[in-house]
């Protein structure tokens, strides 16, 4: 399970940094989930990794260092851009533990640089289908769910797409994602049917003047109005 925040508008980077560290955490006073009473024995602190716009094109920068207290981490806080993907990585199997597997995942198709990060675990590895070409770094379940979404993707209708190709998907937790180039994100929220973890794995987005931002949690630093996305939605963020 992990924690994720994307955005769009014009910022620095500074209050989305302190929004996931603060969830990654697990310790978020504005928003409480099925596993917020096992507070710091659930930590997301197996990497984190990020990709944002700057001159024109993705930037990525990854760690498998915990985000909790990698300095290179707090770097990110004088940033400005105006698109952005954030992950913070939380995993039972600590010996994925690899800069490798920290999203977002970044892979150039079809003229495009793509970045991709998800929330949730895919547990049938055989539903996932990958062009010849793409060849996993790492190879966990969500850079395999990347690499599955880039071989079915309609690049016109990044959203839609994303979404009917999710619906497929079978045997999982969680099917939230980012999917980014360096002109927009889209975003799918969708958990399984049989979660006992609801609150754990809604996103949520938020809209004010020229900024949205989509986060897994509602979170303080980000003062705008937050509202619950529906399971299933499927859109591209923008102010």
């Amino acid at each position: 399970m992990c924690r994720m925040i994307a955005a769009v508008g014009r910022f620095e980077m500074g209050p989305l940094v302190d929004a996931v560290r603060l969830m990654a955490s697990n310790a978020n006073p504005a928003y409480d989930h099925e596993l917020r009473a096992e507070g710091g024995a659930l930590v997301h602190d197996c990497g984190w990794g990020v990709a944002f716009r700057e001159g024109g094109r993705l930037v990525r920068r990854r760690s498998a260092a915990s985000c909790l207290d990698d300095p290179e981490f707090d770097s990110l806080s004088g940033v400005e851009t105006d698109l952005v993907i954030l992950h913070a990585r939380r995993t039972p199997h600590r010996d994925t533990i690899d800069v490798l597997n920290s999203h977002p995942f970044l892979q150039e198709w079809r003229g495009e640089e793509w970045a991709f990060c998800h929330n949730g675990a895919v547990s049938d590895l055989t539903q996932l289908r990958s062009d010849s070409s793409l060849q996993p770094a790492g190879g966990i379940d969500s850079e395999l769910l990347f690499h599955h979404v880039l071989t079915l993707l309609d690049t016109n209708r990044a959203a839609e797409s994303l979404a009917e190709i999710l619906h497929e998907i079978r045997d999982f937790t969680s099917l939230n994602c980012f999917l980014a180039t360096s002109e927009s994100i889209a975003v799918h929220a969708r958990m399984s049917p049989d979660t006992s973890r609801p609150l754990y794995y809604t996103p949520w987005v938020a809209r004010g003047g020229d900024v949205a931002v989509v986060s897994s949690e509602v979170v303080s630093q980000i003062a705008l109005e937050w509202e619950r996305i529906p399971d299933g939605a499927a859109f591209v963020l923008g102010p």
